[in-house]
This record gives structure tokens, C-alpha cells and sequence, in this order.
């Protein structure tokens, strides 16, 4: 989020703060505790109760080394600096002093933005990963993902900014390597839209990173298969023209030094790699997923149970949406698919389309390693890597297991980590 909103939601908590008369110090106390959510970093709200001189007041503050208080609106509460970190902790040394009616963290609240896309309503997925909220703090601004699959087709109706921003890059096509990138197949297209389609803009649908630049790289031919040696190409030059994420939902079985080595390169670059787990229903995670430095991504339901086709094991890193077509759990009269933008074969037929896979489960990660990004660039693939499992929505056993990896990607509580 830029600066001047965070300003803004600022103002809003600093006008519209008010005390818990009604609840007890240990019930605050429980609240504080257990409370995850995003709050001004270095600052406390403090109300005294009435009948405490400032004389008192002072000396409490002094007694637990503050020093910097100022007064909140017309002196109806303070605000005090304090130890960025210490926040909770600061507010229970206050909690405990009688003369003390609250104390609590200076909260972000937000807009809570919901797109104005026609068929928005039918991302089922989006909702699930806690994408609106995530929206309030984020949109992927000043971040580059690359599409490394069968390119991206930007002539759709709601394609990446094409008539605004200019999201999508020049690509390259790593196959004849040549300037270019333009998807025949429909699957990096459908990728991408899930990424950062157009969003906002009345039109069809949504997308996570809708502020980020796509870069597309064409490693897949038209007929839906791919070389190492063009995805090695592929992934290369995308770490090496401004690529900050990149996303593979593409894979296989069979161990490449050659492409483990590309794989990498792009992460000593401070690339976060994303790839996805693979669609064979077995214990083993396709390559590129498998590397140690990419983020293995499986695929789950609406109802959060992972889908038949996934693959899992001791690879798997997390899982997202990837849809099952064969239900209607969400009850909107269709199957789950993922639902973006794309065309049938060879760029005819552009529409809105269901898609399943673990290829579609990937981007959801790719999407939401963005919005990390564009709030850290300080972030390298470690580091969003660490948010991304420590924020996840832990399923199936206790902690990471094979089935599900570390959970379900969580993209409010990533940004808000």
C-alpha cells in the first residue's frame, strides 16, 4: 500500500478510536494477546481512567521507560512510542496498572475492497485464500512476475492493462529464441489472468496482483509440451530481465541437473520460483516444483480438501485453488473451475473459462508472493517463502504434512504478517 494510504486509514482509526468501558482489563488483556492483525508498528493507544492526574499518568509512563507520548483527539486518549516490536507487550505492562482503563495497538482498518467485476462472483478461489482483505494493503504494485508457460495472449477483452497501464511487458519466446511470447494454447493466458488480470474495470474478472507487470515467456508450444532446454532458456532470461517472481505451472517426472541448475541461477538472482506440484494423483511432486528453491504448489476444493489429481509428498510446500469441475460445492450452478479469461486453440474463441489443476493452484502463490513483494522489496525468496508458510491456513494433520504442505496460501494474513 502506498504511503499516503496508510496515512489515510491512519486518520480514519485516529478519528474513530474509542474505549472498551464495557469490558474488563482481562478480557483486553486475551484480546491483545490473540489478536493477528496489522497494526502501526512503534505506536500504543492509552486512555487513563477519569480521576488520574497527569502528574500520575506521567509517572506511570516514566516507571515503564517512555518517553515520547503525545495526545490523541482533544486529549481523550494518548499516543506513546515505543520499542517497535514491543507492542503487546508494552500493552499488558500497562494493563496490569489499575489506573489504566486501556491500552491496545494502533490499528489498520481498511476499505475493505470488493472488485466491481461482472463475474467476480465467480472466483469462488479468491475468497477462499482471504483475497479482498489482502486488497486493502496490496495490489502487487512495482513488482514483475514472469508467466514461463505457453505465453500470454494480451488481445482478450480484459487483458493486463493493455488500454491503460501497460501491465504486460515485450516477452520473449525461449523455443526460437526471439522477442515475443504470444500464447496459441490458452494455458499461460489462463495463468497469467489469475495472476493479474485486469481488475477494477467492470469487465469479466478478477486477478490477484492486478497492479503487477506480466512478463510472458514462451517455454510451451502451441500443442502443450515443452523442452528443458526452452524452459531452462526461459527461466534464465527471465531472471535476467527484471523478473522478481516466476511462475511454472508447467512439469514432469524425471530429475535435470541442467534445469535444476536454471532453476537456481534465477534463485541466487532473488527470484521466488513457484511451480506447480503436478496433476497424477501421486506421492511424488513433479520437477521443477521439487527443487529445493522452488515453492511446490498443490491443489485443493472449495471445500479445502485436496483434489484427487494433486500430487503431494515430501516436496509439496503449500496448496491453493485448483478446482474440481466434477462438483458444485460453492452452489453457483457450475462446476469449481478457476475462472479467468482465455481462448481455445490457436487464439480462437476468447471467453471466460473454467480451468482445473495444479497449474492453476500455482499462480494463486505466484499472485500473493507479489503482493508480499511489492509491501517488502526488501524480500528475497526466502523471505517470502517464510511468510508464506507461516501464514498459511494449516489443513489436514498438525503443522506441514505431505497431503497439504504447510496449508492453504492465506494472502491477508501474508500481507499482514
Amino acid at each position: 500500500m502506498k504511503k499516503n494510504s496508510y496515512i489515510l486509514i491512519l486518520i480514519i482509526v485516529l478519528l474513530f478510536s474509542t474505549g472498551y468501558a464495557s469490558a474488563n482489563s482481562t478480557d483486553i488483556q486475551s484480546a491483545i494477546a490473540n489478536s493477528h492483525h496489522p497494526y502501526f508498528p512503534g505506536e500504543l493507544l492509552i486512555k487513563f481512567k477519569v480521576g488520574v492526574s497527569q502528574k500520575a499518568a506521567s509517572s506511570i509512563h516514566s516507571q515503564l521507560g517512555i518517553s515520547e507520548v503525545r495526545e490523541g483527539f482533544k486529549g481523550w486518549y494518548q499516543i506513546i512510542t515505543v520499542v517497535i516490536g514491543k507492542e503487546k507487550e508494552l500493552a499488558r505492562s500497562y494493563l496490569k496498572r489499575v489506573e489504566v482503563e486501556y491500552a491496545e495497538p494502533n490499528y489498520y482498518r481498511s476499505f475493505n475492497s470488493i472488485p466491481n467485476d461482472e463475474f467476480y462472483h465467480l472466483q469462488w478461489n479468491f475468497p477462499l485464500i482471504n483475497l479482498p482483505d489482502a486488497w486493502d494493503l496490496s495490489t502487487g504494485s512495482g513488482v514483475t512476475v514472469a508467466v514461463v508457460d505457453s505465453g500470454v495472449n494480451p488481445f482478450g477483452f480484459d487483458s493486463f492493462g493493455r488500454f491503460s497501464e501497460n501491465r504486460i511487458l515485450p516477452g520473449h519466446n525461449a523455443i526460437w529464441r526471439l522477442p515475443g511470447g504470444i500464447d496459441f494454447n490458452g494455458h499461460g493466458t489462463h495463468v497469467a489472468g489469475t495472476i493479474g488480470q485486469e481488475t477494477n474495470n467492470t469487465e469479466g474478472v478478477a486477478g490477484i496482483a492486478y497492479h503487477a507487470k506480466i512478463l510472458p515467456v514462451k517455454v510451451m508450444s502451441f500443442l502443450g509440451f515443452g523442452l528443458d532446454s526452452w524452459i531452462i532458456r526461459g527461466i534464465r532470461w527471465a531472471a535476467d530481465n527484471g523478473a522478481d517472481i516466476i511462475n511454472l505451472s508447467i512439469g514432469g517426472g524425471g530429475y535435470s541437473k541442467a534445469l535444476e541448475d536454471a532453476v537456481d541461477y534465477a534463485y541466487e538472482k532473488g527470484v521466488t520460483l513457484v511451480a506447480a506440484s503436478g496433476n497424477d494423483g501421486t506421492d511424488e511432486v513433479d520437477y521443477p516444483a521439487a527443487f529445493e528453491n522452488c515453492i511446490a504448489v498443490g491443489a485443493i476444493r472449495y471445500d479445502k480438501e485436496k483434489t484427487d489429481y494433486s500430487n503431494y509428498g515430501e516436496d509439496l510446500d503449500l496448496v491453493a485453488p485448483g478446482g474440481d469441475l466434477t462438483v458444485d460445492q460453492n452452489g453457483d450452478d457450475n462446476g469449481d473451475g478457476i475462472y479467468q479469461e482465455t481462448f481455445r486453440f490457436l487464439g480462437i474463441g476468447w471467453d471466460y473459462r473454467y480451468f482445473t489443476g495444479t497449474s492453476m493452484a500455482s499462480p494463486h502463490v505466484a499472485g500473493v508472493a507479489a503482493l508480499i513483494k511489492s509491501l517488502h522489496p526488501e524480500y528475497g525468496p526466502d523471505e517470502i517463502r517464510q511468510v508464506l508458510q507461516d501464514t498459511a491456513e494449516d489443513l489436514g494433520n498438525p503443522g506441514w504434512d505431505e497431503r497439504y504442505g504447510y496449508g492453504l496460501v492465506d494472502a491477508y494474513a501474508a500481507v499482514s504478517y
